[in-house]
């Protein structure tokens, strides 16, 4: 039988096939499989954070700064514990009194608040906030931005849909799921980041896109710089993303008034970044450097008694060396404390590290191995009715944790670090190919969010170091995605018949009939 022949008896694929063939194309759409990424990414987490029964983050001390700016506080289950064992998603008005104004806490993270209250009363749920509320608040908005960064992604639809999942998997991992229900202001932080990832995945697309991008970038920054003071660093890496990204709009094309729209979203960000610390309140611009005074100066340091001296502090505050502010017998405690107060500065800090680089070296190995634990120990994740042992941690879904402890956090933000060198390296070498361009620059911004936010944690505060290397956590787990999205999701402008046409097919020569 001739090939001719092979071809001429194949059946024609069936019904079944030809709807599996079209639904297939249907979802390789950019738009529908953002839509269906981010619909199934919010099931997803819905259920990872409520099935068998929800889950969340006990509060440490921090949450009533947070809630009072609702008025609100919590209400404290039957058998339950305030602080620590237990997670207690009820909370109830305040009574007058009970709420400091000058100690409340303020942040982007009491907007989410807002949208959660009435969530929760339209959810039918108990009280005048339940943190429950802000969990399907958090699984709604983490499956809007995965689905925006789907949409951005090209290429195989496997290959895409592997990103996706592996994007999912860093989001929901038990390090940071538990924030979606807790009365933490790092909640407002991850969605953020997330948020400005997606956008900054489509500042390789049409105009329309990276105007669209950008806006989701934006707000995205916006969010996460103005979560925490501890945020306010980020202004850097989404500054220096916003300078590599230009956005044209109508005839706003050229090399200089593409940058006009990045620039100014640029300066926002990093107003936001001012007012954030203006927000801090006025205790703790003293209670934290006074932490890393003496917890992570002298706490490190091989001669407490000189280092003090050093400080510009008397000699015998060497015995305070490791002791927070929260200790008995606290350094603040000291009748000469006033006299020594106006020492308690990031300057006076800056200054001492620079001359004692073992010191900075110290405390820079503590924070690697804060990084390497990933998760603080002592906060519970179950409410007192799940029937769990006080300070249980659940580990629903611990794919990057375990990635995290099989290679060393050390070693996986060394790999990060690296990849933001080669990423940069890369840039101008990809201007020709502005969606993978755009994937890596990216990349490059979480690499510098894993750097700055490693060193603000390391130096900018010396207790809860495994709580505050979160966001560098964070940062990193996305980065290693958004690796694999520019290798596997960005195809060169050729891979769909962009480039030179094949040449024409050629027929075999004909072999010259024989005469005779």
């Amino acid at each position: 039988m001739t090939s001719h022949d092979a071809i001429g008896t194949e059946r024609p694929p069936g019904p079944g096939r030809r709807r599996a063939a079209r639904a297939a194309a249907l979802l390789a759409r950019p738009g529908v499989f953002g839509a269906a990424a981010g619909a199934a990414t919010t099931l997803l987490m819905a259920a990872r954070i409520f099935l068998p029964g929800a889950v969340g983050m006990a509060d440490n001390g921090d949450g009533p700064r947070r809630m009072c700016a609702l008025g609100t506080v919590a209400q404290v289950d039957p058998g339950s514990a305030p602080w620590w064992a237990f997670v207690n998603f009820g909370y109830v008005r305040a009574e007058p009194g009970m709420c400091d104004p000058a100690a409340t806490y303020r942040s982007s993270g009491n907007l989410l608040l807002r949208l959660a209250r009435p969530l929760g009363h339209w959810l039918g749920l108990p009280g005048e906030l339940d943190l429950r509320a802000l969990a399907v608040l958090f699984c709604l908005l983490a499956g809007l931005a995965l689905g925006v960064f789907a949409a951005a992604l090209r290429g195989g639809l496997a290959a895409r849909s592997l990103v996706c999942l592996a994007l999912f998997a860093v989001v929901g991992d038990s390090i940071f799921a538990g924030y979606a229900a807790s009365p933490y202001s790092e909640t407002a932080g991850l969605l953020g980041i997330l948020a400005a990832t997606a956008g900054a995945a489509h500042l390789g697309g049409s105009a329309r896109a990276r105007l669209g991008g950008l806006l989701v970038l934006t707000a995205g920054a916006v969010l996460a710089v103005a979560s925490k003071t501890q945020s306010v660093s980020m202004v850097l890496p989404f500054a220096v993303l916003l300078l590599l990204s230009p956005v044209p709009v109508g005839r706003a094309a050229g090399r200089l008034a593409g940058r006009a729209l990045p620039l100014l979203a640029a300066a926002l960000i990093a107003v936001t970044g001012v007012v954030t610390l203006q927000w801090q309140t006025e205790p703790f611009k003293v209670i934290n450097p006074t932490e890393v005074v003496f917890v992570g100066l002298l706490g490190n340091s091989p001669d407490p008694a000189a280092s003090a001296v050093e400080l510009g502090l008397p000699e015998d505050f060497a015995q305070y060396a490791g002791r927070s502010w929260w200790t008995p017998e606290p350094p603040q405690s000291d009748p000469r404390w006033p006299e020594v107060r106006d020492r308690m500065t990031y300057g006076t800090i800056a200054g001492f590290l620079l001359r004692n680089p073992g010191i900075a070296a110290d405390i820079a190995v503590g924070a690697v191995e804060d990084f390497d634990a990933a998760r603080p120990t002592y906060l519970g994740s179950y409410p007192v009715d799940a029937g769990e042992q006080p300070g249980a941690q659940e580990s629903r879904l611990a794919v990057f944790g375990a990635l995290l402890r099989f290679l060393g956090g050390g070693t996986v933000l060394l790999i990060v670090l690296a990849l933001g060198t080669v990423a940069a390296c890369r840039l101008r070498a990809l201007r020709h190919q502005p969606r993978r361009r755009a994937l890596v620059a990216a990349l490059l911004c979480l690499a510098g969010l894993a750097g700055v936010q490693f060193l603000t944690a390391a130096y900018g505060e010396a207790i809860e170091g495994v709580k505050h290397q979160v966001f560098s956590i964070y940062a990193a787990g996305i980065a290693l995605v958004m690796t694999a999205a520019a290798a596997l999701c960005a195809p060169s402008p050729d891979a769909f018949g962009g480039g030179a046409l094949p040449p024409p097919r050629q027929e075999p020569a004909r072999v010259p009939e024989s005469v005779g």
